[in-house]
């Protein structure tokens, strides 16, 4: 499983298909929107969104912004 923490202002231009309950799967936290996902979820929201991760950072294929972090747990 994965958490994976969004901020607040990025969500509204995300696609949440792949993950199971969309994005009503994710709740508020500490410093953004966060939700457990499992590795199949997580890759599909990744290519769905066009991102990458750099160390535990969710950046922008293109543009290299920063969207949010995960952890694996």
């Amino acid at each position: 499983m994965i958490r994976l923490q969004l901020k607040n202002d990025v969500m509204l231009s995300m696609f949440f298909d792949d993950i199971k309950g969309g994005k009503s799967s994710f709740t508020p936290g500490s410093h953004g929107m966060q939700a457990t996902v499992t590795n199949e979820e997580f890759d599909g929201f990744l290519k769905a969104n066009n991102l990458i991760t750099y160390h535990n950072t969710l950046k922008g294929y293109e543009d290299g912004t920063v969207y949010g972090e995960f952890n694996t747990e």
